[in-house]
């Protein structure tokens, strides 16, 4: 695959990514105005939401992409996925309880990932000398960042309101 389709279908899947959020953020909005409840909660779960799906996706496209072709692809790869989500961001953002300072730090730290992440993959391949051999490890190392995110999402998340 040449590089240019390969930085649409980050692009689209971080597009992809934001547009469910959105929407499901916008429905379950509705359903809270609707119920007379407060519609600001809404907008901090979807930013929790948002921030949890791009730090998993980031872990494993990180790494992946840093080592099968190199750090500027991984980090391209990296802003692709987490870019698309800036405007939904803010608008959650403008409409939740969240600090400015909470979800800018959020973001800077989500940047500083997509930089380094595809840097160990990077390293991964300079390490292992074999290109599939460090793809593989690479997708398993941020499969397991990923499902540790997960698991502990309850430590780094934005606590709660």
């Amino acid at each position: 695959m040449s590089e240019a389709p390969a930085y649409r279908l980050d692009a689209m899947t971080g597009l992809a990514l934001a547009a469910a959020v959105a929407v499901w953020w916008l429905g379950s909005t509705r359903l809270a105005l609707d119920h007379g409840s407060d519609a600001s909660r809404c907008a901090d779960d979807a930013l929790q939401a948002l921030l949890l799906v791009r730090v998993t996706a980031l872990a494993i496209v990180g790494m992946r992409v840093g080592a099968l072709r190199g750090w500027r692809p991984g980090l391209a790869a990296g802003i692709g996925l987490i870019a698309p989500s800036w405007p939904v961001v803010l608008l959650a953002w403008s409409a939740g309880t969240r600090s400015a300072t909470q979800v800018a730090l959020a973001e800077v730290l989500l940047l500083a990932a997509s930089a380094a992440l595809p840097l160990v993959g990077f390293g991964l391949h300079r390490l292992l000398q074999k290109k599939e051999l460090a793809v593989i490890s690479g997708t398993l190392l941020g499969l397991a960042f990923a499902a540790s995110a997960w698991a502990a999402r309850g430590l780094w998340l934005f606590p709660s309101a």
